[in-house]
């Protein structure tokens, strides 16, 4: 039975989910997905843009999550959660420069900006839209008002915050449900998330499923290797955000990810814990090449300190996430989870 879940964060933002499954299993299976997309995970493949509408081509009309939980239902109980800045979660607002920009189309009261933010943080788009129409503003006001709540300044993209997110999610489902294993799915953005929680909490965590994982942070964000990548670090040195879609990007996500480079590879290495990771070659923006070599060290270590077992397989053609080779991949992450599933304390 599918269930619909919130979850308040700490800054008041409101993280949304799905639970499914089975809710009587010790096991709890969350899926993390990748940026600019939601729970669902399905790839875009295209966009044809008309005059009259806006059609969206998937690689799949079935998600990659959807299919994945629709082979592991039966096993263990299953949360997918929109992160924050996407899907039908709230979005990551800069509240001091909202406040800011907010007064400066008007002298609103402050009970009207409080409302404001918080219809923000929890996309409640039915009260922005009372909230618009019942202010006395001239015609040329409304218009830049609803322009910044369609458009909110937000905060440069925090994979720390995200697990932030993910621990106070994790900590308001321990306080509604029993389960005393956490088995992660991850891809991409998700999957670094998923990864920097495992490293701080190696005893609940069983077992970490990546796809594509953005580990490869000297490619992925410090050197060009395309015009896109090259516009993107021009607007990021000049103190810019580069925004696309829901990843939006700054100086401040550059700073997070050059402390978390420092440390990461070495506590990858120490994870002791069983991890699947399956790569695409042809994936452009985390290439497997040099995922390969990140994953290569990773079995050598665990191979000679006898640490959990690491998996890693590449997957042809395989764009970015896999989402055009959909059943390969996804059979075989099903049969890595389940095996690491705690059947023996499964609840009757």
């Amino acid at each position: 039975m599918k269930t619909n879940i919130e979850f308040t964060m700490s800054d008041g933002l409101l993280i949304k989910g799905t639970l499914l499954g089975n809710k009587t299993s010790s096991n709890l299976i969350i899926m993390l997905h990748s940026g600019g997309y939601n729970h669902l995970e399905r790839g875009v493949e295209k966009v044809i843009n008309t005059p009259d509408a806006r059609k969206i081509i998937y690689y799949n009309n079935r998600g990659n999550y959807e299919y994945l939980t629709a082979e592991l239902k039966e096993d263990a109980m299953i949360l997918l959660i929109d992160q924050r800045n996407h899907g039908e979660s709230g979005k990551n607002i800069d509240i001091p420069k909202m406040l800011v920009a907010l007064k400066k189309i008007s002298d609103f009261d402050n009970s009207i900006i409080s409302n404001i933010i918080n219809s923000l943080l929890k996309k409640d788009k039915d009260t922005l839209k009372k909230i618009v129409a019942s202010l006395p503003l001239g015609d040329s006001k409304k218009v830049l008002l609803q322009e910044l709540l369609k458009r909110p300044i937000l905060k440069d993209m925090s994979f720390i915050k995200m697990q932030d997110d993910l621990s106070e999610v994790i900590e308001q489902m321990q306080t509604l449900y029993q389960f005393s294993a956490i088995h992660l799915v991850g891809t991409c953005m998700g999957g670094l998330v998923s990864t920097l929680y495992a490293l701080d909490n190696p005893n609940i965590v069983k077992s970490l499923t990546l796809f594509s994982p953005l580990f490869t942070f000297d490619y992925s964000f410090f050197h060009p290797s395309d015009d896109f990548t090259k516009n993107k670090l021009a607007i990021i040195a000049a103190g810019k955000q580069h925004r696309m879609g829901n990843a939006v990007e700054g100086p401040k996500t550059i700073e997070e990810i050059t402390k978390i480079k420092k440390y990461f590879y070495g506590r990858l290495n120490n994870l002791d814990i069983p991890i699947f990771c399956i790569q695409g070659l042809e994936d452009t923006l985390v290439p497997a090449r040099d995922q390969n070599a990140i994953f290569k060290e990773l079995k050598t270590y665990h191979d000679k300190h006898n640490l959990s077992p690491i998996y890693y397989a590449e997957i042809k053609p395989g764009v970015h996430c896999l989402y055009d080779t959909l059943f390969p991949s996804l059979i075989e992450a099903t049969t890595f989870i389940v095996s690491n599933l705690n059947t023996d304390v499964l609840k009757k």
